[in-house]
């Protein structure tokens, strides 16, 4: 073998050797690989990443997608995604449009970026470089789009059945309808409970409502309502309201949910014993929602009561309280007491009668 004749055809360095130009091969193909390498750079979809950079200084690239309760997430060029605490972020800069809502509602649609002053503005097509002052003033980033009407609600049943010694019987069943928009909600309540011991009729009771709310704004509404009962236990063939009012919507999101209502009405009683009794009155209600674990564990509380404005003395009120435990995605199960009290019943009847409840439900969300 011709080492020498090798070594003088690739050189020292193991490069080939042009003997007509005398120049080396390697560099055009070193050249060449640095441009296909630079332009694999500039059109990867990461090139122009977004970026985080964390109170500590880590800095994180990837593609930012939504800000919801606290927690950005933003998927990294290893496909996986991170949720990052919103308060442990310093800066932040996005090269694609995002929708950032503020914390006073604005809405703005732009690039995020840090100035040289360290102010963080959004860049819009209309309006260009628009300050919005600290982290703490962005709420929500790529919000998920809301339809113009959204409806939700849940349907909930229980029954029991005991042999024996004593034959008892039992079921119930309610709903919640609620339809909402931005300035509009409508809400339908129903309820029903049945029991029988030893082929005799113990219980029965039946209700329901509705309402329709007008905000004046984002949390202030009017609302005008109505309202049936019946309870031959406790002497009651008919109980009816109407009415209106204002309320107040402390807090709607998709972890909690509380509403206070103050308004007029006219209530209309029908005894099967005592005489029938109508008057003017005021009605209050609470309604009160919170997931105490998300998905897993929620509480809930409604109260809804009327007294007479000609004797003050004259008050009835239904509240309802329990738990409800995700069984299976939609599904839930649910222990709850329900509660009843009039402090004037008919004679002979008790003021208070409270209901325990254990039952299944469905929540539904179009």
């Amino acid at each position: 073998m011709n080492v020498s004749g090798i070594m003088d055809e690739y050189g020292w360095n193991g490069t080939r050797r042009n003997h007509r130009t005398g120049r080396k091969e390697g560099g055009k193909v070193c050249l060449l690989m640095a441009a296909i390498g630079f332009a694999l750079l500039m059109f990867s979809p990461w090139a122009n990443a977004d970026q985080v950079t964390m109170a500590n200084g880590d800095v994180i690239t990837g593609e930012i997608l939504a800000l919801k309760e606290g927690k950005l997430t933003i998927k990294t060029p290893y496909n996986e995604s991170l949720e990052l605490a919103w308060g442990s972020i310093a800066k932040i800069h996005s090269e694609a449009p995002v929708e950032v809502v503020l914390s006073d509602g604005t809405r703005l649609k732009g690039t995020l970026q840090v100035s040289e002053e360290g102010v963080l503005q959004v860049t819009t097509e209309t309006a260009g470089a628009v300050s919005v002052g600290d982290m703490a003033s962005i709420t929500d980033i790529n919000p998920p789009v809301v339809p113009p009407v959204t409806y939700e609600g849940n349907v909930e049943a229980g029954a029991s059945y005991l042999t024996g010694n004593t034959d008892t019987t039992s079921a119930n069943l309610s709903g919640l309808f609620v339809a909402r928009s931005k300035r509009q909600r409508f809400t339908l309540r129903g309820r029903w409970y049945y029991a029988e011991n030893d082929n005799e009729v113990s219980a029965r009771e039946a209700g329901g409502s509705a309402k329709y709310d007008f905000f004046a704004t984002e949390k202030l509404y009017l609302y005008a309502n109505t309202l049936f009962d019946y309870n031959p236990f406790k002497d009651l063939d008919l109980r009816s309201t109407f009415g209106g009012g204002l309320g107040y919507q402390f807090w709607e999101d998709a972890r909690k949910k509380l509403g206070f209502e103050l308004g007029i009405s006219y209530v209309d009683e029908n005894f099967r014993i005592a005489p029938d009794n109508s008057y003017a009155g005021g009605r209050w209600s609470l309604d009160f929602d919170f997931k105490v674990i998300p998905d897993k564990i929620a509480f809930f509380h409604y109260q809804e009561g009327y007294f007479s404005l000609e004797d003050f003395g004259d008050m009835n009120l239904r509240t309802e309280q329990g738990l409800r435990f995700t069984v299976l995605k939609d599904f839930y199960t649910t222990f709850q007491a329900n509660v009843t009290y009039d402090n004037m019943p008919s004679p002979g009847f008790k003021t208070t009668d409270t209901a325990l409840i254990f039952g299944l439900g469905y929540n539904f969300n179009l």
